[in-house]
Order: structure tokens, then sequence, then C-alpha cells
């Protein structure tokens, strides 16, 4: 059994540049804290159904990312290095579509993925 999550991935100078026309603050934070705040910011405007979740992607890679969760959940059949894949839905897209409207990025700039152990913690 393993904790999965499924969304897009987006850097932190992605992250910077979405804030950055939104008018947020956030020159003063490292990037160790963007998904924090982007959590916060997500809380303020009353947006539950995106949690912004750091990890490594590729796993082991040691490239940080912030992933814009859209489904998780304790997936009892996979295990960290086999694991089945969340498919993009529709509901998925259309969030998507809001993302891209608001940070200026294109489609392929955000690809969808499924993380297994996120936190490392198998």
């Amino acid at each position: 059994m393993v904790f999965k999550i499924a969304g897009w991935v987006i850097s932190f100078e992605q992250v910077r540049t979405w804030l950055e026309k939104q008018g947020q603050k956030h020159q003063h934070l490292a990037d160790d804290y963007l998904a924090t705040d982007l959590n916060y910011w997500f809380k303020e405007r009353n947006i539950d159904y995106l949690w912004a979740v750091c990890t490594d992607y590729p796993r082991g890679s040691m490239q940080p990312v912030i992933v814009l969760v859209r489904r998780r959940r304790e997936d009892p059949k996979s295990t960290v290095s086999h694991y089945y894949r969340v498919r993009e839905l529709d509901a998925d897209r259309e969030v998507k579509k809001q993302v891209l409207a608001e940070s200026g990025l294109n489609d392929e700039d955000l690809p969808w993925v499924t993380v297994a152990d996120p936190f490392f913690q198998c």
C-alpha cells in the first residue's frame, strides 16, 4: 500500500510567475516555502480543489518540484515502484484552464503526473 498523488508538475520559477501575475508577494520566500504559500493563497481564495505539494519528480532525481494535486489517496494495490497511474479527467482539465489563464503558462508547461509516496514514507 502506498499514498499517491496526481496533478500537474510546476517549477518554482513558474509558481513565482503565477504569483507575480496575481499580485502576490513572493520575493522574500525561499523555494522551500512556495508550496506552503500557495496553499495559504488557495485557502484565502476558497480553493479547496488544489493542494500544492513539494516533492522530487521523477522520484530519486533530486529535482524538487511542486505538484498541484487534484487527487490523492492510499492505494492498497500499489507500491512505490509499481503503481497505477491516475488519469487526468475532464474536470481536471477545467481546473487546469483556470490555472493557465491566471498564470499565463501554456498547456504543455504543466504535465499531468502520478507520484507514489511523495513524502518518502516508504
